[in-house]
């Protein structure tokens, strides 16, 4: 647990730095220790409920982005009272993962419905037969449907089932960066060795190494090595490995010898089902049918988006310190819907949007926002960028998606993002990343 301790005081010593003094003070003065880990988990003691409600909605996002960058790995922090921790009576030790997997994607908290249903279920037989039951396991669908879930909850169930499985977990762009900088520094020995003698390998995104051939040449290597050692490979893309341009055919071809497993948008009543269990996993706050009902009818497109506006419902609620209305909801909700309306016969951008927000751990809401915080300002920069340069929207019509910005806004922004790719690398990955997932 001490290093979970450690953590959080480097987290606060962030925090302290990007917030307002008065803000820091009054919200993280008295969050102190850690009082319990599990499972990845560390949960730190909170005063009082109001802050409690303050840290687990408002300021997680950032506590979370902070917490990766600080340890490099997916573990996480929760809020509770000090009640709470006595009342669960959970061993108060653990060890950081030494895998790369978020904890909170488990089976229990995947919503089944007729959308996911079959991947599900052969998710579930992959984990409990890893490397026997299908190999590979070739998981597909939109933007933010739950394919990284669905993923690590598999990897999730093996770990904890088996802890000596050697299982390793990456995004396509990192495994890409990897190869890159072990042939840049000539040192391909060490790539190897992260690579090598793994029993499940999860890659996500594998739409990501289109054209890199080179990269493909060598992931071709690693799941030959793999599937004739009967050892498991999960991947998950954004179309079916058929439709996968770019690629090798030879490396194609292995993808779809094994199981391919699509995950559709969710229906209504499926989507009400995800409100629901959010809402018992990660609030105490009761909402009404009506504004269930209304949330589910208006974002219908992934759970991703469900999941921020339900988000923002319940963060109006706690600003304003009242129970949340259907009316209350129309307000808070007001500028996401908006931002879903096409202008002048343009293609949609929402899922551009979608997709940079959850690149850099915000939502749609922040970057239609005002806040200066430099965590806001770059991807919102990014937007005005590609609405312009890929949707060939004017300015003023940017300016209107953005809500309402001026078109010199707009112009500067582009400008700033035009500039930075010269000579950022890291940007140029960032923006071609965002384009694919958006085509």
């Amino acid at each position: 647990m001490e290093d979970f301790q450690y953590l959080w005081n480097q987290v606060k010593s962030k925090l302290q730095e990007q917030l307002a003094p008065q803000t820091y003070e009054q919200t993280f003065s008295e969050v102190k220790y850690v009082g319990k880990v599990e499972n990845n988990i560390g949960y730190v003691i909170v005063p009082n409920d109001l802050i409690k409600k303050k840290l687990n909605h408002i300021f997680i996002n950032n506590i979370q982005q902070l917490t990766k960058k600080i340890s490099n790995k997916n573990i996480s922090f929760k809020f509770v009272l000090e009640s709470e921790i006595k009342q669960t009576q959970i061993p108060t030790y653990s060890k950081l993962s030494n895998n790369n997997l978020n904890p909170n994607y488990s089976f229990s908290s995947f919503v089944v419905g007729e959308s996911n249903r079959f991947a599900y279920l052969t998710a579930e037989k992959v984990a409990e037969q890893p490397g026997i039951f299908v190999n590979p396991l070739y998981i597909f669908g939109g933007v933010g449907l739950g394919k990284t879930h669905l993923m690590q909850a598999i990897g999730n169930y093996i770990i904890e089932n088996n802890p000596e499985t050697k299982l390793v977990y990456v995004q396509a762009n990192d495994y890409l960066h990897d190869y890159t900088k072990a042939t840049r520094d000539n040192n391909m020995k060490a790539f190897e060795e992260k690579y090598e003698n793994i029993d499940v390998f999860l890659i996500d995104d594998i739409q990501m190494l289109t054209e890199k051939n080179g990269t493909q040449q060598q992931f071709f290597k690693l799941f030959n090595d793999m599937s004739n050692h009967e050892k498991q490979i999960i991947i998950t893309s954004d179309c079916a490995a058929s439709k996968l341009n770019g690629f090798m055919d030879r490396l194609t071809s292995r993808f779809q010898m094994g199981l391919s497993v699509n995950i559709n948008q969710p229906d209504l009543q499926q989507r009400i089902n995800i409100i629901k269990k959010k809402l018992e996993e990660s609030s105490n706050k009761k909402l009404d049918d009506d504004i269930i009902l209304y949330i589910a009818e208006s974002f219908t497109d992934n759970v991703r988006e469900l999941e921020g506006a339900l988000n923002r419902v319940i963060l109006y609620a706690d600003l304003y310190n009242t129970s949340p209305t259907l009316s209350m909801a129309r307000d808070a909700l007001e500028v996401l819907i908006k931002a879903k309306k096409p202008i002048d016969d343009n293609p949609n951008y929402e899922d551009a949007l979608s997709v940079i927000a959850n690149m850099y751990n915000i939502t749609v809401a922040d970057i239609l926002g005002n806040s200066r915080l430099s965590k806001f300002v770059l991807p919102r920069h990014i937007a005005m960028y590609i609405l312009k340069n890929h949707y060939n929207l004017k300015c003023t019509q940017i300016a209107k998606i953005l809500n309402n910005k001026d078109h010199t806004t707009i112009l500067n922004g582009c400008k700033k993002i035009s500039n930075e790719l010269e000579t950022n690398e890291d940007l140029k990955i960032a923006i071609d990343t965002i384009l694919k997932k958006c085509r």
